[in-house]
């Protein structure tokens, strides 16, 4: 006789693993929009906030993004791969540079100094997409862990090509780094 616990387990585990895999390698990004605070934008000397959405990262070239929880540990977690990529001194325009900063993850009584430091990230790369994700949209859609940062690259035609999250070694930096030299080729060629 079928034990009706191991089906309704057996059901909830496929639900779980189905839940568990919105972002895979070889597949697209979920979409989701960020209606308020949004994408910054300089204006002069000014930042502003516009709408963002997923459908703003164009095909064409690649695009390496991160979404980060607005936590000091995360500047940390970036570091290695941000230090790489300034070595590397890409041509503007080679590969859109998105981070997705879930203000959501914040900790209390910091939303402030987070504003402010996104703010200056956004004066000294001003080609780079920096979104203020409010209400952790992203986190929702992408289904990924709270507190973290996570790792995307995504090829010229939108199919995810590298998936991590959390703290980088030296050979996760390497593999990243020779992806996008590989879909940058591609996209130039």
């Amino acid at each position: 006789m079928i034990n009706i616990k191991n089906i309704v387990l057996g059901l909830s585990l496929i639900g779980a693993s189905a839940f568990c895999a919105a972002i895979e390698l070889g597949g697209t990004l979920p979409s989701f929009a960020v209606p308020s605070k949004g994408e910054l934008i300089l204006d002069g000397d000014k930042v502003r906030h516009q709408a963002w959405s997923t459908a703003q990262i164009s095909t064409g070239s690649p695009a390496l993004i991160f979404h980060v929880a607005a936590r000091m540990s995360s500047d940390g977690i970036i570091a290695p791969l941000k230090e790489r990529l300034n070595q590397r001194d890409y041509e503007p325009g080679s590969f859109q540079s998105i981070s997705v900063v879930n203000l959501n993850d914040a900790l209390w009584g910091t939303a402030g100094l987070v504003s402010s430091e996104l703010e200056k990230n956004k004066r000294e790369h001003p080609k780079a997409i920096l979104v203020a994700d409010e209400k952790g949209s992203g986190i929702e859609a992408w289904q990924l862990k709270k507190g973290t940062v996570a790792f995307i690259l995504v090829d010229h035609n939108g199919k995810i090509r590298y998936l991590k999250e959390g703290k980088l070694s030296a050979d996760d930096v390497n593999t990243i780094i020779a992806l996008l030299d590989e879909e940058i080729a591609r996209s130039q060629s």
